[in-house]
């Protein structure tokens, strides 16, 4: 599929399905334009990830542009621009909230497995009420027999007794274990999901592909391989709006200049010629001047 993308791109551009008006409009865009997603021009935008789920970031404001994003890759001086480090720090917190909420369903599962998850059924407690009723009759024949005397038979209804509150213990123990294998979870250390052990391969291989999960593997990837390259946040998640609305007007007014300039290369000579004449109509007003008042 990429491929085929690939060859589509170079046969026909990579703005083949636009209409013509966008098609005017995009060209003419710029990596540094206010109105291009920077996220997007330095590797993706995480409001494509997680459409139609839980996570769901809304729609991105900004425009998703290929050939800016090629201009981007091909730049040679990224490190004049804080985009990689304003999308590291958003990133960064996208996962920090993520891993609170990972965090707090794990204290929530052991909170759970303080308590049984599930009560006992019917047939269960009719088999320990048999067993508790059994267990006092045995109780009174054996005090029965303390006082005739007869400690050997006491004795052993005793280990009797024992018996049957051993297995009255196994039948609670036994449905609380069932219960819990139930109903046992885990949480998802990537996505923060809850799973259920020991469930079917297919629903596992399921969740692994999901849109959710794959999208927050993505952004713990690209975080761990700008760790790599000495990226780091260079700002507070609050100053990010504030700090890409001015560099944004810094840019363009930075570029509209350089623009200017590019267009017409005898623009200092004629910057400098311009001078020269203010300076010397200057002179000759200043004379007549003074020569008018001499006169007077």
């Amino acid at each position: 599929m990429d491929l085929i993308r690939a060859q589509l791109d170079e046969l026909m551009g990579k703005d083949r399905n636009l209409l013509p008006s966008q098609k005017s409009r995009n060209a003419q865009l710029h990596f540094w334009d206010k109105n291009v997603c920077k996220y997007f021009i330095c590797g993706f935008c995480p409001h494509d990830l997680f459409t139609n789920t839980r996570s769901d970031l809304g729609v991105c404001p900004y425009i998703h542009d290929e050939l800016c994003r090629d201009e981007w890759e091909k730049f040679s001086k990224k490190s004049q621009y804080p985009y990689e480090a304003e999308f590291y720090a958003y990133l960064e917190r996208i996962i920090s909230d993520l891993d609170r909420k990972i965090k707090r369903g794990l204290e929530r599962l052991d909170h759970q497995g303080e308590t049984p998850s599930t009560p006992l059924t019917k047939e269960t407690e009719e088999k320990i009420d048999a067993l508790r009723e059994r267990i006092v009759v045995l109780l009174k024949q054996v005090e029965t027999l303390g006082e005739e005397g007869r400690l050997e038979e006491s004795q052993a209804l005793l280990k009797l007794v024992d018996q049957l509150k051993a297995e009255e213990e196994q039948l609670k123990s036994g449905e609380h274990r069932a219960g819990q294998q139930e109903k046992r979870m885990k949480v998802c250390e990537v996505c923060g999901a809850f799973l259920v052990i020991g469930d079917t391969e297919k629903r596992v291989q399921s969740h692994l592909e999901g849109k959710q999960h794959v999208g927050y593997e993505r952004i713990r990837s690209a975080l761990e391989e700008f760790g790599k390259r000495g990226i780091e946040r260079r700002s507070s998640p609050d100053e990010l709006g504030r700090d890409r609305s001015r560099r944004d007007d810094e840019s363009e007014r930075s570029h509209g200049h350089h623009r200017d300039y590019d267009r017409d290369p005898d623009r200092d000579h004629r910057d400098r010629e311009r001078g020269k004449r203010d300076r010397k109509r200057s002179r000759d007003e200043d004379s007549y001047y003074r020569e008018r008042d001499r006169k007077r």
